[in-house]
Parts: C-alpha cells; sequence; structure tokens
C-alpha cells in the first residue's frame, strides 16, 4: 500500500507540473510584456515578505502530521478528530493573525523598496498580497489528513486544477483589462475556492470529522504534541528567515527591477525542481509510515537510496539549468533579461544544495526529531542575514545568495544528517559526509564538461536551445550511470523501478 500511494501521488503530481509549467511560462510571458519588469519585481518581493507571516503556522503542521501517522496506521478515528479539532482552532487564529500583522507592516515598505515611490498604488497591492496569503491558511488544516494518510494526489489534483483556471483567468484580465489588480483579485478568489473545495473533500474522505463529541487528548500526548510545537516553531523561524530574505535583501541593496529579472530566473529553477519536489515529497508520508514499523538496517539502506536518487536528480536538472538557462532567456524574453553565467551558477548551487537536504530533513521530521538541535536555524538565519548584508553590499546579487549558501553549508548540510544518524538511526554519519562531498566533486566535474560541450552549440533559436538540453541531461545521465551502476542503491532503484512496471502493466 505504501509504494501503491506513493505512485499516485507522484504520477498525478509529475502530469500536473508538467501542466503548470507550460501555464505558468505562458502566464509569466503575457505578465512582462503587459506589466514589465517592475511589476514582476514586485510580485518576487511581496511573495517573500508574506511567506515570512506564515511564521505563524511555526510548525503546527509538522508536528500534527507527525502526530497523526500512528493514528491513521491504527485506524483510530477518535484520535485523528481530536488532533484535528485542535488543529482548526489553531489556524482560525493563524488567519487573524496573518491579517493583522501583514496590514500593520504596510507602513514600512518604504524602507525595503529602494523604487518605493516610483510604484503607483505600491500599498494597495501589498495589501491584496497580505488577504491572499491570510486566506490560505482558511480550511488548509483538512489538506495535512490527507496528506498523511499517503493521499496527497488528491490535493495535488485539485491543486492543479484550479491552478491552471487561476492563470487562464489572469491571462484573460492582463489582455482584457492590462491591470495588476485585476490580476491579484483573481489570484485570491482562487485561493478561497480551492481551500473550500479541499475541505468538502476531505469531509468525504474522512467523515469521523463531522463528529461533534470529540474527545479532548490525555495530559500525556498534549505535553508531547507541545513539546514538538515547541521545538519546530524554532526550526521554522530560522528555516524561514533563510529562505525567505533574499527578494528583500535584493530589493533594498540593488533594486526592485533586479529582483524582477531574478524572478524569470528563480521560476525557470523551481519549474524544473518542481518536478523533482512532486516526486520527494510525495514520498514523505511513506518515509513516515517507514520510519514507524521498519527495523533501523532497512531505514539506513533506504535512505541511501533515496539520496542517491536525490543527487542523481538533482545534479542532472542542476547542470541542465545551468547550461541552458541564459540561451532560453535570450529566446524567451530577450537578451535585457539576462543574468551573468556567475550569478547563474550560485542560483543553480543554492538549488542544488537545497534539494540535497531532502533524505535528512525528511528523516529527521518523520522520526520526530525536532528536540535536537532547536537553535541551530536560528544560527542559520542569522549567518545568513550577515554574510548577505556584508556580501550583498559588495558583490550586489551573486553576493547576496552567496550569503544563502554559506549559511547552509555551515549548518544545515551537516547538523540534520548528523542528527539522523546518531539520534534516529543510531549510526556514524561518517561515511554520508565523504559521500556528500565525492557526489559535490563529481556534480562540478560533469557541468563543466556539460557547459564546455553545450557552448559550442551555435545558434539563438528555440531549436539550438533543446539540443543544449537534451546534449547536457545525455552527458550528465551517461557520466552517473557509469559512476554507480554497479552500487546497492542503484540496484534497489532498478528493482523499484521493475517493480512500477509490473503494477502499471497489471493495472
Amino acid at each position: 500500500m505504501r509504494i501503491k500511494n506513493s505512485i499516485k501521488n507522484i504520477t498525478t503530481g509529475l502530469i500536473g507540473q508538467m501542466l503548470l509549467l507550460f501555464a505558468n511560462f505562458i502566464t509569466r510571458t503575457v505578465f512582462i510584456n503587459v506589466l514589465g519588469s517592475t511589476y514582476l519585481g514586485v510580485s518576487g518581493l511581496f511573495g517573500n515578505i508574506l511567506s515570512l507571516l506564515s511564521l505563524a503556522e511555526l510548525g503546527v503542521g509538522q508536528a500534527i502530521m507527525f502526530s497523526l501517522y500512528k493514528p491513521i496506521a491504527e485506524n483510530d478515528n477518535d484520535k485523528i478528530s481530536s488532533l484535528m479539532a485542535i488543529y482548526k482552532k489553531i489556524y482560525s487564529g493563524i488567519f487573524v493573525f496573518v491579517l493583522i500583522v501583514g496590514m500593520s507592516l504596510a507602513p514600512f515598505l518604504r524602507y525595503i523598496i529602494k523604487d518605493f515611490d516610483k510604484i503607483p498604488h505600491i500599498t494597495v497591492i501589498y495589501i491584496l498580497y497580505v488577504f491572499n496569503s491570510a486566506s490560505s491558511y482558511l480550511f488548509v488544516y483538512r489538506n495535512t489528513l490527507i496528506t498523511a494518510s499517503q493521499k496527497n494526489y488528491i490535493i495535488s489534483q485539485l491543486s492543479y486544477i484550479f491552478s491552471i483556471l487561476m492563470m487562464a483567468l489572469q491571462i484573460v484580465g492582463l489582455v482584457v483589462f492590462k491591470n495588476y489588480f485585476v490580476y491579484l483579485i483573481v489570484q485570491i478568489c482562487t485561493v478561497i475556492c480551492q481551500n473550500i473545495a479541499t475541505a468538502i473533500v476531505a469531509g468525504k474522505l474522512f467523515p469521523e470529522l463531522r463528529t461533534k463529541n470529540v474527545k479532548g487528548l490525555d495530559t500525556e500526548e498534549k505535553n508531547s504534541l507541545i513539546k514538538n510545537i515547541k521545538s519546530l516553531m524554532i526550526y521554522k523561524v530560522g528555516t524561514l528567515a533563510l529562505n525567505s530574505t533574499d527578494n528583500i535583501l535584493i530589493s533594498a541593496f540593488v533594486g526592485i527591477v533586479k529582483v524582477g529579472l531574478y524572478s524569470n530566473y528563480h521560476l525557470i529553477s523551481t519549474s524544473v525542481t518542481g518536478f523533482l519536489s512532486t516526486i520527494f515529497g510525495n514520498l514523505t508520508a511513506s518515509i513516515g509510515n517507514l520510519n514507524a514499523v521498519e527495523t533501523k538496517e532497512k531505514k539506513i539502506e533506504m535512505f541511501n537510496v533515496i539520496n542517491l536518487a536525490t543527487f542523481w536528480l538533482y545534479g542532472v536538472c542542476s547542470i541542465c539549468i545551468f547550461c541552458v538557462s541564459n540561451p532560453f532567456i535570450t529566446v524567451w524574453i530577450g537578451k535585457e533579461y539576462l543574468l551573468s553565467y556567475r550569478e547563474l551558477f550560485v542560483i543553480v548551487l543554492n538549488a542544488y544544495v537545497a534539494g540535497m537536504l531532502f533524505a535528512p530533513f525528511n528523516y529527521r521530521q518523520t522520526m520526530g526529531l525536532f528536540v535536537y538541535g532547536k537553535i541551530r536555524p536560528i544560527i542559520s538565519a542569522v549567518i545568513n542575514i550577515i554574510a548577505s548584508v556584508a556580501l550583498g553590499k559588495r558583490f550586489g546579487l551573486e553576493g547576496i545568495l552567496w550569503g544563502t549558501i554559506i549559511a547552509r553549508a555551515t549548518t544545515n548540510v551537516w547538523f540534520d544528517p548528523y542528527i539522523v544518524f546518531k539520534k534516529g538511526l543510531q549510526s556514524s554519519p561518517k561515511y554520508y559526509f565523504i559521500d556528500y562531498l565525492v557526489k559535490l566533486v563529481i556534480l562540478f566535474v560533469t557541468g563543466a564538461l556539460c557547459f564546455y560541450v553545450t557552448e559550442v552549440i551555435p545558434g539563438d533559436e528555440i531549436i539550438s536551445v533543446i539540443f543544449k538540453a537534451i546534449v547536457a541531461f545525455v552527458i550528465s545521465n551517461s557520466v552517473f550511470l557509469v559512476i554507480y551502476a554497479r552500487t546497492n542503491e542503484m540496484s534497489y532503484l532498478k528493482l523499484i523501478a521493475k517493480n512500477i512496471l509490473m503494477k502499471k502493466q497489471r493495472g
């Protein structure tokens, strides 16, 4: 059942992600042609600011999800109802909190937007973003139950349907009205409708949610939940400060237009890695189930398999993004929207380093190792801000992004694996760290080879871009295959792929 649900989740996610990829680029193209790069920068900046307001959630969702794994596996409906009742109350409060705090930040916008006076109605636009962010918490608590039940494909289907509908309406709104406010109002309405639809589906899947006689958690269970939430609160604060400050710093030190240029590359990167996030993200509930019932040896074996798969996929995608992004931007919207290859290198390296944290991060979360190293994310966030500001003043965008890499390298990259192996798997993390460095060397050497080969390919047409992508894809996969073909992890991946094909043929 674990494999079956994972396959459903991944398949649904990949199909939807492909549709979203095309819809995203069409919407972005229309957006740039109608509104220009300034409003593109505004969109990226406000998205970053409001992601910081998700501090209000402070790990409640992760703590509840961890608490749901066991009662779902045991069909303990009373416990599930109790947890969801608590979740509902908390998220109602979060909606109000985000709305009030978000609105109160409006007077301070001029201090973080270098071009504040040049953008019409900037405060009204921000208020609409705040309402959109707050409304995302309405009914969303029911998503967690569906995800923890390894049925994330249901949420994905709804998300893709509403996202594609939203982008279609936004394109029409931009073409007809040429107005940013229409674009934002469509986004807000779609988010609310999607959350209502998800709540209705969850109610049908889990009728126990409608029970009126909900039992409270006992003292021990409440204390355990509160302990996990407190630990995750600090973790979430630091993680968001690390991941959600780049656009704010770019806006303050470089300018809102540069935020817009960076957001195009960020769209390319997230569009590609979004496929990988779909694959690996839909494995989280299955990893939670694995860590709840399997032996230590099985957990270690699967960790190594997942880690190789993560490196392979993120490595190939990182190389392809680096080789193809600038030629693609040139064909797509023009050379005036290009960043330098040095800036592109840092963007790609950032995506790779973040992606390689998947296995240790998810093992830590699903094994309930919340209490260890609670202040590590705070340290990471402080290092990020100090390094990004110092380097940003001298090197601009490139320096700000290097600050984020430095923060991750000095904290996340080594600490989460250490905790997983020492506290969760009771094993030495030495092999993991050696393997991480070896993989990094393989990535750089393979990436350099692919770049120099693709640079020889002439032309600025879309056919040339596609050919460069194919060459980079083939070379990188070939190198990885030669290196890892005889490993135990590769044998296990082949076995999983074979089982998936057999299940599809029977199905």
